[in-house]
């Protein structure tokens, strides 16, 4: 598990709620690279001729709610990589964003739960192939009455498809960055279940590590209850930024063995 600063968890996703200003907007081609391309060629990943194939995978806050013109993080996080010399390529079913917006690929689904996604998860992963999934969920299952074990319980199962899906693929999994003050105990629960899942998918060769984001976000980084603003979006984009950097650089000097699938 991955502390980053002395921040504070926060879910961001709300079942039934408008996506205001943002927009339905046309994805650009993907560049189709052999999946056997990307996995040997490792030392090139993020660089113009091998593309990161980047799927932001979650709920509302994965969308952009709060920040539509920022897309939530998606925008500072493509420029933030870029700045870093990280060449991108967002994937999945979604193409949402602000009107413009070079690579509106996503795999946000506002208002969803855990148990709605798990079920599709694996036919988007495998269809969009990614190198690296940043995972955001759990928020509305707690906020809509689900126990922190509950909750925990769903993203095991999620985490499996999503590895079935794409068996090499690198997860990054946030914790709930919403505050959440009348579901604190699950809440907490939940945040105390995560390591320990994750630490399992690596026990079994899986590539996947957990960010501590329960102080991430305090109360001037937010529009409501559960979604941040455009500071907010900042700072979570900054947080996915430094993961796959870190990530990146480990990977390109020492190459990964192929898990198991």
């Amino acid at each position: 598990m991955r502390g980053f600063g002395r921040l504070r968890l926060v879910r961001v996703p709300l079942a039934g709620l408008v996506l205001a200003g943002l927009v339905l907007v046309a994805a650009p081609a993907d560049e189709t690279i052999p999946p056997t391309v990307r996995t040997t060629g490792q030392s090139a990943l993020g660089t113009a001729g091998l593309p990161l194939r980047v799927m932001p995978l979650g709920a509302s806050s994965t969308v952009g709610l709060g920040s539509p013109a920022t897309a939530g993080y998606r925008g500072p996080l493509y420029t933030d990589l870029a700045a870093d010399g990280i060449r991108v390529d967002y994937v999945g079913s979604q193409h949402t964003g602000f009107p413009g917006m070079a690579d509106p690929d996503n795999e946000g689904h506002s208002g969803w739960t855990l148990e709605r996604m798990i079920p599709r998860a694996r036919g988007w992963v495998a269809a969009a192939d990614p190198d690296v999934v940043l995972l955001h969920m759990g928020t509305n299952d707690v906020n809509t009455g689900a126990s922190g074990s509950t909750a925990a319980a769903r993203l095991d199962r999620l985490l499996g498809e999503v590895f079935a899906g794409a068996p090499r693929t690198h997860v990054i999994v946030a914790g709930i960055w919403a505050a959440l003050p009348t579901h604190l105990a699950d809440r907490g629960e939940f945040a105390r279940l995560v390591p320990g899942i994750v630490a399992d998918y690596r026990a079994q060769g899986r590539s996947i590590e957990f960010v501590d984001t329960s102080n991430l976000l305090g109360g001037k980084d937010f529009t409501d209850a559960l979604h941040a603003n455009a500071g907010g979006y900042a700072k979570i984009a900054t947080m996915w930024s430094t993961e796959i950097s870190g990530w990146l650089a480990a990977r390109r000097a020492a190459p990964l063995a192929p898990s198991s699938s």
